[in-house]
């Protein structure tokens, strides 16, 4: 018989290895595979629409040929290499799928003006034109129309900030010529490293990270910035953020870094940022990865102090469940990959994670729910999908099916991702498939290339299938942005009634760009401040109509109260429950409160030839001290000539 306490020791030893052995299961904390060393770090990453991986390296890695990586095959070879040094460039996927690739290296914090298109249907380089000025670090981000909005990134040193933001034009509807750059000169702006950017549910770019003001860009005409809000923890440097479903959340960053993740969700009309559960240990110079099944899988980083501190290297990974908020902590990796690494969701539902400063070894995560179970599988699908309506999916699983993703393709570098995108469709189940319905608008899904998951009732992903979004023109014309130019009287003086009507005189009414307004530090046009606070401000534009209007969306920014007329007719208040008269002040405070609107047609406020835009906008107290305004319109026309009832301009004076 064995002695009490060596029996004791033997049953400690036996739970200790099967304890172990539960944890490692890779149904439960997944599981890694080492791939090897690299020809280069893998400090930029994009998943191309081929299926195969993009990949180039820091400093002077960057003028050698990229490499690429086929995850199917496991084959590296070796991309033709671009005729300058494209490391610490911005980059991101165009519509058509080839890769737009921003600015570069001369040296640290010397970036480049160059922009380059790469194919890789063709393995070759096209050069574009070189921007206003240098970039290193800058951010592009695709947007609704197939433009490209470039963002940031340093010119000759540290701190010398390229402000301008530059739309790169493919052609498309609200662009311009194909390859040519737009500047948004009412849009200048300080930004940090790789702006943390995202298409926002209501078609503006959403500025979420490092800094803690957060800002929406709206980038129609010469572009305008407001501040909404700050996020709650603070300057998260070398953090990670995340689009999903509408959602944008922010993981890490910060030095010392920190573990808290907060979350804004932009579908609501007053979006605010709130905690959610916290990571399992802080981390910056980590990846964030959107996986197929809504999760947000974290790798890498360090937990200390310090801008690259290995002595706080974390390993493990973990992942993120919205449904519960609540962290999984999950297998760890060989290596630290910290800053310049870089993890890239695969079509196979695999994580590409690796890299890092004088780093060039890769592994390749498996998550547990390609331990779960037979894999749905897919017989055909379109590989092209139009936002609005509906496709078919053949899937002799359709019964099964709980869940169906699109995820735009990865383009991961220094903690960001320009390309990731989540998106959770919906969907009905047949027979033989299921009848998907597509994103409703480019808005939503950005066109260009994305991979399609279906998930079944145990979370397991089918392999991603490559679809390409289209590009939509929308039946809604913007004819009035945020930064058009408006007239203006700010002179605290009663003009009584008719200011508000097409033929009143504005002459002799100042003029300037949007936003107008005092106090925030964002206005296009700085109007005069009074003591007291003036109760009321006058604004007016004209507009010229070929064709009458069948559909009309108003989109408004103000502070704090703001009344519309459209050729003397009333379409729009809020705030405004004191009345309309000069000297009353608006009936709420707000502070750059956005809102959009669908103009009611009754009473034909528009007419065919000149219209007229009249706003008012008022204060909501006499030491009230800022004031917003900027307004944006869309209208459907009808295609032909104008019909029965229509009213022209003329009638318009008469009545």
């Amino acid at each position: 018989m064995a002695p009490r306490g060596r029996a004791v020791l033997l049953v400690a030893c036996v739970l200790l290895w099967g304890g172990s052995a539960r944890a490692q299961d890779p149904s439960q904390v997944g599981q890694w595979t080492f791939l090897g060393t690299w020809p280069m770090s893998a400090t930029h990453a994009n998943l191309l629409p081929n299926g195969k991986v993009f990949v180039f390296g820091e400093f002077e890695e960057g003028v050698e040929r990229p490499v690429l990586w086929d995850p199917v095959t496991g084959v590296l070879e070796r991309a033709v290499a671009p005729d300058y040094n494209i490391f610490c460039a911005g980059h991101s996927l165009l519509a058509d799928g080839r890769l737009l690739v921003t600015g570069g290296h001369i040296d640290s914090h010397v970036g480049l003006s160059h922009t380059s298109i790469y194919d890789g249907a063709t393995d070759s380089w096209f050069r574009g034109p070189d921007m206003n000025d240098k970039r290193w670090y800058p951010t592009n981000v695709t947007l609704p129309n197939g433009d490209v909005a470039i963002l940031a990134g340093e010119t000759e040193g540290p701190g010398t900030i390229n402000e301008l933001v530059q739309v790169y034009q493919m052609g498309a509807h609200d662009s311009g010529p194909a390859h040519t750059l737009r500047n948004l000169s009412t849009a200048v702006r300080n930004l940090p490293y790789y702006p943390r950017m995202f298409v926002a549910p209501n078609g503006k770019l959403f500025f979420s990270a490092p800094r803690r003001a957060t800002l929406f860009l709206d980038w129609y005409g010469t572009g305008t910035w407001w501040e909404h809000g700050r996020s709650l923890f603070g300057g998260r440097t070398y953090g990670s953020a995340v689009y999903l479903d509408g959602k944008v959340m922010l993981l890490g960053g910060g030095d010392p870094p920190t573990a808290t993740v907060e979350l804004i969700d932009l579908n609501q009309p007053r979006p605010a940022w709130r905690y959610v559960a916290s990571m399992s240990l802080p981390r910056r110079q980590t990846n964030a990865t959107l996986l197929p099944d809504g999760t947000v899988l974290v790798t890498g980083g360090s937990s200390a102090s310090g801008f690259n501190n290995a002595a706080g290297a974390v390993k493990y990974a973990e992942v993120f469940n919205p449904a519960t908020e609540t962290w999984t902590r999950l297998a760890s990796s060989r290596d630290f990959h910290g800053y310049h690494a870089t993890s890239l969701l695969l079509p196979d539902g695999r994580v590409l994670h690796g890299g890092g400063r004088n780093v060039r070894t890769m592994e390749v995560f498996s998550p547990p729910y390609l331990f779960k179970g037979p894999r749905p599988t897919v017989s055909s699908v379109p590989g092209v999908v139009e936002p609005g309506k509906t496709f078919r999916v053949t899937t002799p699983r359709a019964a099964s099916i709980r869940k169906v993703t699109l995820i735009g393709l990865g383009a991961p570098t220094h903690a960001i991702d320009q390309g990731q995108r989540f998106l959770t469709l919906d969907f009905t189940p047949a027979a033989d498939g299921l009848t998907i319905t597509a994103p409703a608008t480019n808005v939503d899904a950005p066109p260009g290339p994305y991979l399609l998951f279906l998930v079944d009732e145990q979370g397991v992903p089918s392999v991603g299938e490559m679809v390409t979004v289209a590009l939509v023109t929308p039946k809604l014309r913007r004819v009035v942005s945020f930064s058009d130019t408006w007239k203006y009287n700010d002179h605290g003086v009663d003009l009584g009634p008719g200011w508000n009507q097409r033929d009143h005189d504005d002459s002799a009414w100042r003029s300037g760009p949007g936003q107008l307004g005092y106090g925030d530090g964002d206005e296009g046009t700085l109007l005069t401040r009074t003591t007291p606070s003036q109760p009321s401000v006058y604004f007016r534009k004209r507009i010229t109509l070929d064709r009458p209007v069948t559909r009309a969306q108003l989109e408004v920014l103000f502070d704090d109260g703001i009344g519309v007329w459209v050729n003397g007719v009333p379409v729009f208040t809020r705030n405004m429950d004191k009345g309309t008269g000069f000297n009353e002040y608006a009936s709420a405070s707000v502070s750059n409160e956005y809102a959009r609107a669908t103009v009611p047609l009754t009473g034909n406020p528009f007419v065919l030839g000149e219209n007229v835009i009249a706003v008012m906008v008022k204060q909501v107290n006499a030491t009230s001290d800022d004031l917003t305004f900027a307004l944006g319109l869309e209208l459907e026309q009808t295609d032909g000539q104008p019909g029965p009832g229509h009213v022209d301009a003329g009638d318009a004076h008469r009545r």
